[in-house]
C-alpha cells in the first residue's frame, strides 16, 4: 500500500507540473496561520495538535487535532485585513475531515481615470472556503485531499475558481520526523475577471521537521515552488544576473520552535527568497526574517508573529485555538 501512494504521488506530480500558474489569487499562499508565518512562511511538515495547518497540507490531519478550532488575523500588507478558519473532526478509524476558509479584503482604493483624476472609490476582496478528507492508513503514512471554492472580486468585476490540495504525510513517532508532500491549489477557473481564463495560483512543496532528541527544540525545512525551477528575479540587487546557486536557494526556507511540546513556545524563521529579493543594498533591513511565540492556556492557545518584510512593511498576526472538546467540559 505504501508503495502504491508513493507512485501516486509521483504520477500526479507530474501532471500537475504542467499547471504553474501565479498571476490569480496568490492570496492562497500567504501563511494561514501566526504559527506558520513565524516559522518562515512556507511550513507544511508540521504535525500535531495545530489544526491551522490542515488549511495547508490535509495530510497533516490527525487525531490531536480533533474538534480543534483555530483562527487567526492579521492587518496585511497595504492596510489590506487577511483571515483564516480551520477545523477538523476525527470521523474514528482512521478518516477524519476537515473545513477551512480563508479571505483578504484590500479596502477602499481611489478611483481613477486615465488622468489621474480621483472619482469615487472601489473595493476588492478574495476568499475560499472548502473541505478536506484525510486517510491514516497506515501507523505512519496519511494521505488527503480536497477542494476550495474560490471567489475574487474587484470593483464589479468577479471571478470563480475550483482549486484542490493533495498531501502525503510520513510521520515516525519515535524519531520525531514528519516528512510531506503538498500539491497546492491545482484547479479550474470557471469564471473569468474578463473573459480570459487564467492558471491558479499551483505550486509543490516538500518539508521535514525534526523534534531533536537531546534538545527541545525543532527544526522545519521546506522546499517550496517546485513546479519550477527558476523562481528568482532576473537580477541581484547588484544589478548582476541571478546565479544558479541563489535559485537553488530561494526554494528554501527555514523554521525553529523552541520547546515545541511545552506549554510555552518560541519560534524564528528565515525565507530566503523573500531575503533576498526585498532586501536593501547597503542597508542592514533584516528582510525575510519572521519570530513569534505560542502559550497555552487552559483550552485555548493564543500564537503571534511578526514578519519582516521590507524597512518600511512589517506584519503583526495573531492566531487563536480552542479545544472544543475541554471547552465542552470533557476531557482528551
Amino acid at each position: 500500500m505504501k508503495k502504491i501512494t508513493l507512485l501516486f504521488a509521483l504520477s500526479v506530480a507530474g501532471i500537475l507540473t504542467a499547471q504553474e500558474g501565479t498571476n490569480v489569487y496568490p492570496f492562497l499562499n500567504i501563511p494561514v496561520s501566526a504559527r506558520q508565518a513565524a516559522l518562515g512562511g512556507d511550513a507544511v511538515s508540521v504535525r500535531d495538535f495545530d489544526v491551522s495547518f490542515a488549511g495547508v497540507n490535509p495530510g497533516l490531519m490527525n487525531l490531536e487535532q480533533d474538534q480543534m478550532l483555530s483562527v487567526n488575523y492579521a492587518s496585511y500588507l497595504a492596510d489590506s485585513k487577511y483571515g483564516t478558519v480551520s477545523f477538523v473532526k476525527d470521523l474514528e478509524e482512521g478518516h477524519l475531515l476537515g473545513f477551512n476558509a480563508r479571505y483578504m479584503d484590500y479596502g477602499k482604493i481611489p478611483r481613477t481615470d486615465e488622468s489621474a483624476e480621483i472619482s469615487g472609490e472601489f473595493g476588492a476582496m478574495d476568499a475560499s472556503i472548502g473541505l478536506a478528507y484525510a486517510y491514516q492508513f497506515d501507523e505512519d503514512f496519511t494521505i488527503a485531499g480536497g477542494a476550495n471554492f474560490v471567489t475574487s472580486k474587484i470593483d464589479s468585476y468577479t471571478s470563480m475558481a475550483v482549486v484542490g490540495n493533495a498531501g502525503v504525510t510520513y510521520h515516525n513517532k519515535q524519531s520525531n520526523e514528519t516528512v510531506a508532500l503538498v500539491f497546492r491549489n491545482f484547479g479550474y477557473q470557471f469564471k473569468s475577471f474578463n473573459g480570459v481564463r487564467e492558471n491558479v495560483a499551483f505550486r509543490v512543496d516538500l518539508g521535514y521537521t525534526k523534534i531533536l532528541d537531546e534538545f527541545p527544540l525543532a527544526i522545519t525545512v521546506t522546499a517550496h515552488d517546485l513546479q519550477k525551477f527558476n523562481i528568482s528575479q532576473d537580477l541581484n540587487n547588484n544589478g548582476q544576473e541571478t546565479r544558479w546557486t541563489r535559485k537553488v536557494a530561494d526554494h528554501i526556507s527555514l523554521g525553529a520552535e523552541l520547546f515545541p511540546e511545552q506549554a510555552f513556545n518560541i519560534r524564528f524563521g528565515y525565507n530566503i527568497r523573500r531575503g533576498n529579493e526585498l532586501a536593501v543594498l547597503d542597508q542592514r533591513s533584516f528582510a525575510g526574517l519572521s519570530a513569534g511565540f505560542g502559550i497555552k492556556i487552559s483550552s485555548f492557545r493564543f500564537d503571534y508573529a511578526h514578519v519582516r518584510y521590507h524597512n518600511s512593511s512589517n506584519v503583526n498576526m495573531f492566531g487563536l485555538t480552542m479545544d472544543l472538546i475541554e471547552v465542552s467540559g470533557n476531557r482528551r
